[in-house]
């Protein structure tokens, strides 16, 4: 892996820097990965990316029709970013997380009281440390809370529906391109972002400055690394183009994870 170290259970150390990827712009094609149990409950994932030195994963999750989780409510000290693809959820038989909505989850809210798909689903999710459930055996609400000294700057996203945000140009973008914002770090700079590349634009995808994730949600794109379709996902440092991208023919949809400026 251009001569860097393999740490355990997989991400690549390179001259002392973990990346997710063994390289920028390598392709991971979430189809032919493996399912692999995920928790003890039922769920199974698709491992897109691992940083294995600090736990931050991205992975697709598969939940099964008539699922149920644990019923205890808990917290962690990890991130949670979703991204949902198919089916639904619900916390509570009231709210339900369906195709097409977000949500960004700080580290330490309560959550989790009685969690359940009855259709089932499939998400793309995203945290950035191991998520080790702390159980809360008697939460003080009923749904979702933050515990004390709980704090990030992006605020508690708690649902979003993708297609209500109004897409916009952005300069970080080729400006053919139009920019939904799902969340946002003030402090840092880092973003989760939805790009809208039109059918038929060719042209130039510059580097964003920042590290940053990138999965294809609908179309395709081409360039440098290839041709990426929907369900690929790839990586970049702050150097590397986005998606090494030169043409869209049919146009393309992309999810893209933007980290905190170096």
């Amino acid at each position: 892996s251009q001569g860097g170290l393999r740490p355990p259970y997989g991400g690549v150390l390179i001259m002392g820097v973990m990346r997710k990827t063994e390289y920028p712009l390598q392709r991971i094609r979430a189809s032919e990965m493996p399912w692999e149990p995920l928790g003890t409950h039922g769920l199974r994932r698709r491992l897109l990316g691992l940083d294995a030195a600090t736990g931050h994963v991205t992975s697709i999750v598969g939940i099964p029709e008539n699922w149920r989780g644990g019923g205890v409510a808990h917290y962690h000290d990890a991130v949670e970013e979703v991204y949902m693809l198919e089916g639904s959820v619900t916390l509570d038989d009231v709210h339900y997380w369906k195709q097409g909505d977000y949500f960004y989850r700080p580290a330490r809210i309560v959550h989790g009281h009685d969690e359940k798909s009855h259709i089932g689903a499939m998400a793309l999710t995203r945290s950035n440390g191991i998520l080790v459930l702390n159980l809360v055996h008697e939460p003080a609400e009923p749904i979702e809370y933050p515990l004390p000294g709980a704090h990030d700057p992006r605020g508690h996203v708690f649902s979003l529906p993708v297609a209500d945000v109004v897409a916009k140009a952005d300069p970080a973008f080729p400006a053919e391109w139009r920019i939904k914002t799902l969340s946002a770090d003030p402090e840092s700079g880092a973003r989760t972002v939805i790009a809208e590349v039109p059918a038929g634009w060719h042209g130039t995808a510059a580097a964003l400055g920042t590290e940053w994730e990138a999965f294809i949600l609908s179309g395709s794109i081409d360039g440098a690394a290839g041709d990426f379709v929907p369900q690929d996902y790839t990586t970049g440092d702050v150097d590397t183009p986005l998606l090494g991208a030169t043409c869209s023919e049919p146009g393309c949809t992309i999810l893209i994870w933007q980290f905190a400026r170096p």
